[in-house]
């Protein structure tokens, strides 16, 4: 991603540089793998340990947006001294919530701001120096994919997606977001909403996915259109034809917006 430099006492070229790789794909429920990169500036510097934070960037209750630190994982070795001008990797592997969100879908970006933090302890009773933060690429999914592609059969096309910073009342959830899907009718008829909220509360099972007329400027669930919902399961995919419960949902809908 870059090498960025850190610290040095003085002279700029005394200065340690990091830079923070990830390694391969990354999908919710799965393993983030990576490197941390250092590279040691003009004299020897000892490190207590090096810390990874994961955060999401999200809307609050008041609009606005602040970064939601998720997780944390450490890199390995620690206790370790950077010799000048050496270049020493640490290796990070994490496993991510179900519930993380997603900044991919169909190779197509949400516009969902995920990043990881890089923190080196000098020692560990004092703050840790910061890198800027990095971006953070989680892909959509299979499950997220398939249910998304019949959506777009029926007409329905996401557009963006968002990350707020609540609960959906009465649900299972671990962490304190969810992430929404903005959908747009490319087909509209009579009784179609121009815009669909669809928010996926996934877990190792699969997922609850909730569907409502969309009311992006309502922030708080209670105060948007009433949703209705239906399960999917992940063995489900490639083996499950979704457009009986997508129409049933829909149809449910229409006949909300009747009362």
């Amino acid at each position: 991603m870059g090498f960025k430099r850190l610290f040095g006492i003085g002279d700029p070229d005394e200065a340690v540089e990091v830079d923070t790789q990830i390694l391969g794909p990354v999908y919710p429920g799965g393993d983030v793998r990576g490197e941390v990169v250092l590279r040691g500036g003009s004299r020897d510097t000892p490190f207590h340990s090096v810390h990874l934070r994961l955060s999401v960037r999200c809307t609050g209750y008041d609009g606005e947006e602040r970064d939601y630190e998720f997780d944390t994982c450490a890199a390995q070795p620690s206790h370790f001294t950077l010799g000048r001008g050496e270049e020493k990797r640490l290796t990070f592997t994490e496993r991510l919530s179900w519930e993380t969100p997603v900044s991919e879908l169909g190779g197509q970006a949400l516009g969902v701001v995920l990043s990881v933090k890089s923190q080196l302890y000098r020692d560990w009773n004092h703050d840790p120096t910061d890198v800027d933060n990095d971006l953070l690429h989680v892909s959509a999914l299979p499950l997220h994919e398939a249910v998304m592609d019949a959506f777009a059969e029926e007409g329905y096309f996401c557009d963006s997606a968002y990350v707020v910073d609540s609960y959906v009342p009465n649900t299972e959830q671990h962490r304190g977001f969810y992430q929404g899907f903005v959908l747009t009718d490319r087909a509209p008829g009579a009784g179609r909403p121009e815009q669909l909220e669809v928010v996926f509360q996934t877990n190792v099972v699969g997922a609850l996915i909730h569907v409502r007329r969309a009311a992006l400027d309502e922030r708080d669930w209670e105060d948007k259109p009433p949703a209705r919902r239906f399960t999917a399961a992940h063995h489900e995919v490639g083996q499950t034809d979704w457009h009986p419960r997508i129409r049933k949902t829909l149809g449910e809908l229409a006949l909300l917006d009747n009362h």
